[in-house]
């Protein structure tokens, strides 16, 4: 059940510093400064979409879905929605904040055209599984990212 007062609005002139200060504990280990080079960057881009919520004006979560052309993994069809990131702060949680939330980004990818929507998290993050399953969600791969520096 969804919160009485809980408004969805598309990420406005406004709202920049909620969603830089919202990102930032989502992606802690970002540095802010870096977070909100990347932020400027996805806000000026036609193919991303970032909605905030809001309850009683102020904001207490957001999601940030993307249009996406290149291959996701597991799908079949270009383009394919992609919801790269969603956070509600932890007092509002089980509320029903972020299927609502997904639920308009789901809906803007779908008036985009997309059949599909792809995300990802990370293979520890237990709790967003859990989340990604109750919305449907199915597993499509678990991938493994190396690296190594190259000696000069």
């Amino acid at each position: 059940m969804v919160p009485n007062g809980l408004r969805i609005s598309p990420l406005g002139p406004t709202d920049f510093e909620d969603w830089l200060t919202l990102s930032s504990a989502l992606f802690t280990k970002t540095p802010k400064e870096q977070l909100e080079t990347k932020l400027r960057r996805k806000e000026q881009q036609d193919k991303y979409r970032t909605f905030m919520a809001r309850m009683d004006g102020s904001s207490i979560g957001f999601i940030t879905v993307t249009l996406r052309t290149d291959y996701v993994e597991g799908t079949a069809t270009s383009p394919v929605g992609y919801m790269e990131a969603i956070y509600v702060l932890p007092e509002y949680r089980k509320l029903g904040v972020a299927k609502a939330l997904y639920q308009k980004g789901e809906s803007w990818c779908k008036n985009l055209g997309c059949t599909e929507i792809g995300s990802d998290t990370w293979y520890w993050k237990k709790e967003a599984h859990t989340f990604h399953k109750k919305l449907g969600f199915n597993e499509g791969d678990v991938l493994v990212h190396f690296n190594k520096k190259i000696d000069p």
